[in-house]
C-alpha cells in the first residue's frame, strides 16, 4: 500500500491506494470526481514550462475550445496557471510553478510515475 498525501490550504486529505502505474489524473478524479479543470492540470503537469494557446490545451486534452474556455480563466484566479496576452485577443497559458498548489500536485505527479 502506499500513501498519497495531498496538501490543500488548511487540510491535509488522506489517500490510501496500490500506487501502481496509477495517472495523476485518474487519482484525482477518483478523489474528486471527473472535472474537465482535472484534465487541463494533468496535462499542465506534464508540459510544465510550455505556454498554450487555448486551442492548442483543447487538442491535447481532447476538447472543443468552447468546454476549455471557461476553465481557464479560473485557473488564473487561482493562481494555478499564468496567463499572457500576445496580440490583441490570444492568451497563452501555461502552469504557475511557484504557486504551493502546483507544488504539491507535481510532487504527487512525480510519486506516481
Amino acid at each position: 500500500m502506499g500513501f498519497i498525501i495531498i496538501y490543500l490550504r488548511n487540510c491535509t486529505i488522506f489517500y490510501i491506494r496500490k500506487i501502481q502505474s496509477l495517472r495523476v489524473k485518474d487519482v484525482l478524479n477518483e478523489l474528486l470526481g471527473p472535472s474537465i479543470f482535472l484534465l487541463v492540470l494533468d496535462m499542465l503537469l506534464e508540459y510544465p514550462s510550455q505556454w498554450m494557446n487555448l486551442r492548442e490545451i483543447a487538442r491535447r486534452v481532447e476538447k472543443n475550445p468552447g468546454s476549455i474556455s471557461p476553465v481557464m480563466p479560473t485557473l488564473l484566479k487561482k493562481g494555478l496557471v499564468e496567463g499572457c496576452k500576445v496580440g490583441k485577443v490570444t492568451i497563452v497559458y501555461r502552469l504557475n510553478s511557484t504557486n504551493e498548489k502546483v507544488k504539491a500536485l507535481t510532487t504527487l505527479r512525480n510519486t506516481l510515475k
